[in-house]
């Protein structure tokens, strides 16, 4: 569940519905300045738009904040709940394919550990982690290890010759998905803010870098600008609520589950 305050109010994007932003993004990426995805497209869609599905449980009984008695942002999830949730989220997304499988895991494994060392993750602290955590994270990434290779090798017909994060095919099309996932929370979370997102493989200019430059109400200018058409439509959906105390978890989904869903209409254009 990702919330912002905007217009005096709490929006509201459902991870889900974050991921089918991310999707779209995905399957409209690649011109003659920045790669597409070099192979295995389809797949790679498959894992943008289902990389959050596991958020989906959590989100049936979010957690309250205590101090704001809202529900906690998505990166303040403790491993106990997180875990759980995205082990479902990764087993549905090796239904569908396993080379998506193998990214989604690789996704929820990077939380844990910044992102194979391409991006540290500021948010995701280990200083509040109870001993039980640290070792369910432990665990978590030990069993993730393993689910790669075995996905690996059903995706490509052999097992990898070393672990699929170290191979360039394999981290290239999870970085990609990192950039994915970040341009859709400058929409959902940002609400079209500047910013930069890195690493960027295979960009072609050897900055690594997409810059992010606001251009409106959700309207974001993108360079390298990624996309075949000058201009994009990148809907998501969204509800807004009061921007108020909950007194349980019960009062907001009850709240949430009146409110009108809106579509956020997001576009990104050329610099």
């Amino acid at each position: 569940m990702i919330l912002s305050r905007y217009d005096g109010r709490l929006l509201v994007v459902g991870q889900p519905d974050h991921g089918v932003q991310t999707g779209l993004i995905a399957a409209g990426w690649g011109n003659d300045e920045v790669a597409a995805v070099p192979e295995r497209r389809e797949a790679c869609r498959l894992a943008a738009a289902h990389h959050d599905d596991g958020w989906a449980i959590w989100e049936r009984h979010p957690d309250l904040d205590p101090q704001t008695r809202q529900p906690v942002q998505f990166h303040q999830v403790k491993p106990r709940e997180h875990v759980p949730a995205y082990r479902a989220g990764i087993e549905r997304a090796a239904q569908l394919d396993p080379w998506a499988g193998l990214l989604v895991s690789m996704h929820g494994a990077g939380l844990y550990n910044d992102r194979y060392g391409s991006y540290r993750l500021e948010e995701v602290g280990e200083q509040s982690w109870t001993d039980v955590e640290c070792a369910l994270v432990e665990e978590f990434l030990a069993d993730m290890a393993r689910l790669q290779a075995r996905l690996y090798a059903e995706a490509i017909g052999h097992a990898p010759p070393r672990a699929p994060h170290e191979l360039p095919e394999v981290m290239s099309a999870y970085l990609l998905l990192q950039v994915w996932d970040r341009i859709s929370l400058q929409f959902a979370l940002r609400h079209a803010a500047d910013g930069a997102i890195s690493p960027l493989p295979g960009d072609g200019s050897g900055r690594g870098e997409l810059r992010c430059l606001a251009r409106g109400r959700f309207r974001l200018a993108l360079d390298p600008y990624p996309f075949a058409e000058g201009s994009v439509s990148l809907p998501v959906a969204a509800r807004f609520v009061p921007d108020r105390v909950y007194s349980d978890p019960e009062d907001f989904l009850a709240t949430l589950g009146s409110a009108e869903h809106t579509i956020l209409e997001c576009t990104a254009v050329r610099p």
